[in-house]
This record gives structure tokens, sequence and C-alpha cells, in this order.
């Protein structure tokens, strides 16, 4: 145990000091709960609206962290960009599905639209099966109902993929699985920790405009995450 505690210790200090440093890639330490909850700006799901769905920063923190482990999101910048989108779609993590206009399967803490939903089941080993079954290969085929879009995303909605669906489409999505990490501009950009850089992402990766709210709250989760 004082050995656990010793080796805990050590790693967190180095992970501090590497933080810390003046480097164009920072590395991230785990996330703290302090920290998601600033991101996600203290959210409550006491008076939910939708209770089943909402997640506050302790319950989605182990999550978050598997996620960055998983896919092996390791700089501050690349943290920060995720983090700030999944609570931007979701309103802080407030909901996991869209209720706004109610889009048929599209969902998760990215809030993917279906066909990234179905590839992301497709690719998940222990979904990959029944998504197949239940829609088949081609997400744009016409024979998909609405209510099928739903089951398909009814697969990948548990808190362990939903929480990983930001790092998932970042390095894994696309026809050539290379996500986001194709283009080299997006990465240097993000790990850079820059205005310029977040604005690549959100326009050639996420294919959406930025917002002063997206902004702002891409700000408060750097900002978190450097403290």
């Amino acid at each position: 145990m004082q050995f656990y505690t010793t080796l805990l210790s050590s790693f967190l200090l180095s992970c501090h000091i590497a933080a810390a440093a003046p480097l164009e890639a920072r590395q991230a330490c785990p996330v703290t709960i302090d920290q998601l909850n600033t991101i996600i700006n203290g959210t409550s799901c006491a008076n939910s609206n939708f209770p089943d769905e909402c997640r506050d920063a302790a319950q989605a923190l182990p999550f978050v962290n598997k996620a960055f482990s998983d896919y092996d999101i390791t700089t501050i910048g690349e943290q920060a960009a995720l983090l700030s989108l999944m609570s931007f779609e979701t309103g802080g993590f407030a909901f996991n599905i869209n209720h706004f206009p109610g889009r048929p399967g599209q969902g998760t803490r990215n809030m993917m639209l279906f066909n990234f939903i179905h590839q992301y089941a497709v690719d998940t080993p222990r979904t990959s099966q029944q998504a197949l079954q239940l829609a088949g290969p081609d997400p744009d085929s016409p024979s998909i109902t609405n209510d099928t879009m739903n089951a398909v995303r009814e697969l990948v909605l548990g808190d362990d993929l939903s929480f990983a669906s930001a790092a998932w489409f970042y390095k894994n999505s696309g026809a050539a699985k290379t996500g986001c990490t194709a283009d080299a501009s997006v990465v240097q950009g993000l790990q850079a920790e820059t205005l310029a850089g977040w604005t690549v992402y959100i326009e050639k990766c996420i294919g959406t405009t930025v917002t002063p709210d997206r902004q702002a709250g891409w700000e408060a989760a750097l900002n978190a995450l450097k403290a």
C-alpha cells in the first residue's frame, strides 16, 4: 500500500511538472473533479428535465479519464477541446440524446449524428453484431427507420461508451478510421492551445462554426485544465 501511494505521488508530481513546463504540447494530468465541475458549470441533476440522462461531475469523472487513457488523449489542449465540446453539446452533461428538435439516432455526450453513431457501434466489439443486425452495414440505407436509428443509438448510450464518444470520433472515426488526426493542422493546433488551432478543430473536424458560447466553453476548459 505504501509503495502504491509513493508511486502515485511520484506520478502526480511528474505530471504537474510536465504540465507546468512551457512546451508546445503540455501533457495533461488526470482530470480532477473540481476541474470537470468547472468545465460543466456545476451541473446538478437534482431537478433535471432528463434525470435518466443527466450526469454530474462526480458521476462522469471516471468515464472521462478512462476514455482519455484508452484513446491516448494526453495533452491539455486536446482534452480541453473534447471536454468543452461534450459540455456544449449536452448542456453540461444534462442530456445524452438530441431533444432539440429530437433528431432520430443522434446522441452520446459527443452528440454524434447517426452515421457516426452507427460506425461507433459497429467498431465497438461488444455492440458490433447487434448494430449490424439492426441496421446492416450502410448507415445511409433508406430501409433504416427512425426507430432503428434510435435502437442503434441505444447501444452506445451507456456511460462508458457515451463519454468515450468524443475521443473515438477524434481518433478513429471516418472511412479511414483516423478521425481528425489525419490532418496534422488539427492535432498540432489543439496541442498548441491556441484559438486559431481550436478554430481549425471546430471547423475542419467537427464541421461547424465558432460561436461566442462555444469559444467561452473552450477557454473555460483550457483554463481549468491548466490550473
